[in-house]
């Protein structure tokens, strides 16, 4: 109880802080967290508590989070951009993902620590693109719904990768039949979840909104959440699968965005913790070698040609021109949360040193650094696109 109420303290203040100071600078507010822990853990201060108590309390952050965010999609929305935008979420994906694995075995790491350095490279962060697009006023074109449509999309494959990536570490082996099963698995779990669950959202919560009690259907909503999660463990998949496959499901319930208002101070309130905790567990000074600055400088490049060439491809197959295929493939450039997570898995597993988590820390430096540069230039040097010839159908915009 000590070490816990030290490392609330820490994260709400601390934390906090170093959340603000990021933010007015332009920069995501989990850099904050991450420099934070940092600073606080045993690298430099260790005052920062860290035991497998702490650990697996940081990893409820993580669900509030994907929680929230399966809240906040909007379920119609998803439908319609499974057919349109899931090819170039499977493109952007599998070349983000084979330029890390490539670059890990490239610099000598086993297959298992290869797979999760391509982990960290395959998820989407939407919220700098996202500002960015507002400030251009360019979110309500073509591009823009994309980056929107494929980011959706982007969580549930990164959310996937890492499934399978933990079903490995468990394993030990990289086995084909095993990597379908957990796939497969994952998807049945996780679709039928959102179907049924979908289905049913209504009649829960009107229901619910019956109750004379406080705070009766933010309950509902988090006990379902932690209900599905915990029938994961039957089926020997990772609990995230269910957290954010729940808030899908009931984002567009009747009086869901009174839960929604509650569970969003949950999710980024605890979600400090989680990236704190995983920045405070790191040791950055055996990161700090001369001989990394290469593989830094190798990986750095990779987060930005993998998306390059996977969004800016399969966009131009589908039938994007190839002025918004850029643009695409650079709203898609961005890394924060999922990056960290996949990082901190294979780091905590032993799969490789704390080189792979500041190189995560660097990509998520960069890309949101760079980010808004690129996308100001490529808007506004290029031609305005106002309809889109697909290879299957015409959509106007």
């Amino acid at each position: 109880m000590e070490s816990l109420l030290l490392v609330f303290a820490l994260a709400m203040f601390v934390g906090k802080l170093f959340e603000e100071l990021v933010v007015r600078i332009g920069l995501p507010p989990v850099l904050g967290d991450l420099i934070a822990g940092l600073i606080l853990g045993s690298s430099f201060l260790a005052v920062y508590p860290v035991n497998d108590f702490i650990i697996a309390f940081s990893w409820l952050g993580i669900a509030f989070l994907l929680l929230y965010a399966g809240l906040e999609t909007r379920y119609r929305e998803f439908m319609r951009s499974i057919g349109l935008y899931g090819f170039i979420t499977i493109g952007e994906g599998l070349a983000a993902f084979g330029m890390g694995f490539l670059v890990g075995a490239f610099f000598g790491y086993p297959i298992r620590s290869a797979y999760f350095i391509g982990a960290v490279l395959v998820a989407t962060s939407i919220s700098v693109s996202v500002r960015t697009l507002i400030d251009l006023k360019k979110l309500a074109t073509p591009e823009g719904y994309a980056v929107l449509g494929v980011a959706v999309l982007d969580d549930l494959m990164a959310l996937i990768v890492i499934v399978v990536g933990i079903s490995l570490i468990k394993t030990g082996t990289f086995n084909i039949v095993e990597i379908a099963r957990v796939v497969s698995t994952t998807l049945i779990y996780w679709l039928a979840i959102v179907y049924f669950l979908h289905k049913l959202a209504n009649t829960i919560t009107r229901g619910t909104l019956r109750f004379k009690t406080a705070e009766a259907l933010t309950a509902i909503v988090l006990g379902l959440s932690a209900l599905f999660m915990y029938l994961t463990k039957y089926l020997q998949l990772s609990p995230l699968v269910a957290a954010y496959a729940t808030g899908l499901a009931l984002s567009e319930a009747h009086g869901i965005k009174k839960a929604i208002e509650r569970i969003r101070p949950l999710a980024l309130l605890f979600s400090i913790i989680f990236f704190m905790t995983s920045a405070a567990e790191l040791d950055i000074w055996s990161a700090l070698q001369p001989k990394y600055i290469v593989f830094y400088i190798v990986i750095v490049a990779a987060a930005f040609i993998g998306k390059i060439l996977g969004g800016g491809l399969t966009s131009l197959i589908i039938g994007f021109p190839p002025i918004s295929a850029i643009r695409i493939a650079i709203g898609l450039f961005p890394r924060a949360e999922f990056c960290i997570i996949a990082a901190y898995t294979g780091y905590s597993a032993g799969l490789f040193g704390a080189e792979i988590y500041l190189s995560a820390l660097l990509i998520v430096l960069f890309t949101n650094l760079l980010t808004p540069i690129f996308l100001k230039i490529v808007f506004t040097r290029g031609p305005e696109v106002t309809e889109v010839r697909f290879r299957w159908r015409r959509k106007r915009f």
